[in-house]
């Protein structure tokens, strides 16, 4: 604020008769006219430099370009970015299977000798609700279910004849490592710990199993699940493990944001070196003698791998991380920069153009705000780094820079790919994939999507993109890789996080809803799909049914009978629940209001 002097209006010296004959009254008014001109002009031209600021303002955000940093590299090819502008993906128009649930019951799926292997679990981890399905994928038909104690929040690992899920009961444990048979599902060993626990399998002995917590890593026997050995770390988090060439690496965190990669003697678990970071540290890549990791924060690191001394290290504008990939000597990940969210009160539509536009601002509301509490936002950017010696050499900052969370990041054939969430605020979720020249970042395609972009499998020179629209419903597309085009798309009623799984010429994909489903590969056409039961109770399940129409519901004995049909007879679904006191009729509805119908009966 500037520190005005007021000083005493003093009096006008009075006019004289001899001023051009005028009259001492006109004499008086004429200063006062003159003087509400003045006023009305200033204020016309302070509004004319606001609105003048705003718009200058608005086109310099107008202009804001995605970020990219090529590096010239000898003997470089530059592709020239795509003149095609992005291209939205249409919402499907066929409806989807429906289902007793939309989201909060998740299946997640491995496939493995001609065998789907599903955990399901539920959003509360003490629920009964959750179990192993073991599937023949040709016809979708059960062959086994077992029931677990707590939610698997990961696809089952397969090897050699065992199944291992990991699940966790209540947010402070305790956690189940199960192996069950793989041909029957019988149990043959259970393992308990205190923390929640990441399980991943040995590379180089198929009798071992290593489960890594914030407390440490064991090693455990395959056939028992006896412990081989154990080694403490005493953190607060943890992450998968990793063995490459006779060596486990994970990593620790604690609570007060450091964090250590250790590597270990994969044979007993002695130490060979740690390395500290400055906070949760991801899995690492190893390749030619070199461990490649990054931590929260922004920091890369590459260590030796025989004694984790440090090669170089990079620290980029950002807070989170996805994994590296490392292809041709060239590091690449996905970034996301937390941004301060805006303002908990209406926004300053001046600000930034005038001081004055600030002033007038301040002193012309005539309202309070209505306080809100915004969401935080992102800036998500692709980053290709040399691994020689970790030299930025170009980095894409997607949505234009605005708000945006990566999801997904593949590399094949000289392209990057990504995808990212635009929209976390409303219901029905927005986003983009783009197609980046690994060489320098220039954009090959992108698509905007009309939902979230949740993960994807890139195989064979196709993307399978799982995605939500908010937690209602969700579609798998699947893109050309060369241009981005749909080959085709199938909707889902439910939500989905996890990629599809491709075996064969068959997309497999698990949802929130409790269902799994078996797509053919180049052209979606459903070859099945199987429901694992809500409520604890699997007997709501389905023999592999490939259509659906209405279904007839007899509220008095819960009892509910698909009528459509397949080859092989009449799917059928059946619930027991006690019997309703107040008695209701038959109707024909959609399966999908079934939870809604019967949660409102029961109250």
């Amino acid at each position: 604020m500037h520190n005005i002097e007021h000083k005493p209006a003093q009096e006008e010296p009075a006019s004289t008769p001899e001023q051009k004959g005028a009259t001492t009254t006109g004499r008086q008014k004429l200063p006062r006219a003159w003087r509400y001109i003045l006023i009305g002009g200033t204020v016309l031209l302070v509004f004319a430099v606001i609105f003048a600021g705003v718009l200058s303002l608005a086109n310099q955000r107008a202009k804001q370009s995605p970020v990219v940093e090529p590096t010239p590299t000898t003997g470089a090819t530059t592709l020239p970015t795509s003149t095609i502008g992005a291209t939205t993906l249409p919402t499907p128009a066929s409806t989807p299977i429906p289902a007793p649930a939309i989201s909060d019951h998740t299946v997640s799926i491995t496939i493995a000798e001609g065998v789907a292997y599903l955990s399901t679990s539920d959003s509360s981890p003490t629920t009964l609700n959750n179990a192993v399905f073991a599937l023949r994928t040709s016809n979708g038909a059960l062959l086994w279910h077992q029931k677990i104690e707590g939610s698997p929040d990961q696809a089952p690992l397969v090897a050699n004849g065992v199944v291992y899920v990991t699940t966790y009961v209540g947010l402070n444990g305790p956690v189940y490592v199960y192996a069950l048979r793989a041909s029957d599902g019988s149990l043959l060993w259970r393992y308990s710990n205190a923390n929640y626990s990441y399980l991943s399998l040995s590379t180089s002995d198929s009798n071992v199993v290593f489960v890594a917590s914030p407390d440490g890593i064991s090693a455990l026997n395959a056939s028992n699940g006896t412990s081989l050995w154990h080694y403490a770390a005493k953190d607060t988090g943890s992450t998968w493990p990793l063995e490459v060439n006779g060596i486990v690496y994970f990593s620790s965190s604690s609570d007060n944001g450091s964090g250590t990669l250790y590597a270990l003697r994969a044979s007993d678990g002695s130490p060979i070196w740690q390395y500290k970071t400055g906070s949760y540290t991801n899995i690492p890549v190893v390749a030619n003698g070199v461990v490649y990791t990054n931590s929260d924060g922004g920091t890369l690191v590459a260590l030796r791998a025989s004694d984790g001394h440090q090669l170089w290290k990079r620290t980029i504008d950002t807070n989170y991380f996805q994994s590296l990939q490392l292809v041709n000597g060239v590091l690449y990940t996905t970034t996301t920069k937390i941004l301060e969210p805006p303002a908990a009160h209406s926004a300053n539509p001046l600000q930034g153009a005038t001081d004055i536009g600030a002033l007038l601002w301040n002193t012309l509301q005539n309202a309070p705000a209505v306080r809100t509490i915004p969401l935080k936002q992102g800036i998500s950017s692709v980053y290709a780094i040399r691994a020689s010696d970790g030299a930025v050499l170009w980095h894409y900052a997607m949505n234009n820079g605005a708000n945006s969370w990566a999801s997904w990041l593949a590399v094949e054939n000289g392209v990057v790919y990504a995808d990212a969430i635009t929209d976390t605020t409303g219901s029905q979720g927005l986003g983009d994939i783009y197609a980046l020249q690994s060489s320098n970042g220039s954009v090959l395609w992108h698509d905007k999507l009309n939902r979230s972009p949740e993960n994807a499998l890139l195989a064979n020179d196709i993307i399978y993109l799982s995605t939500s629209s908010g937690s209602l419903d969700g579609t798998v597309y699947a893109l050309r890789a060369r241009d981005g085009s749909m080959l085709w798309d199938y909707p889902i009623a439910g939500s989905m996080f996890a990629a599809p799984v491709l075996d064969g010429n068959v997309v497999y994909v698990g949802a929130g809803n409790g269902m799994a489903y078996a797509l053919r590969a180049d052209n979606g056409k459903l070859q099945w799909y199987y429901f694992t039961g809500l409520g604890g109770d699997s007997s709501l399940a389905n023999v592999g049914c490939s259509n659906h129409h209405s279904a007839i519901l007899n509220m008095r004995k819960l009892q509910l009978h698909d009528i459509h049909s397949r080859a092989g007879g009449v799917c059928r679904y059946h619930h027991s629940a006690p019997s309703l006191s107040q008695p209701w009729i038959s109707r024909t509805f959609s399966v999908r209001d079934w939870r809604l119908t019967t949660a409102s009966s029961a109250a």
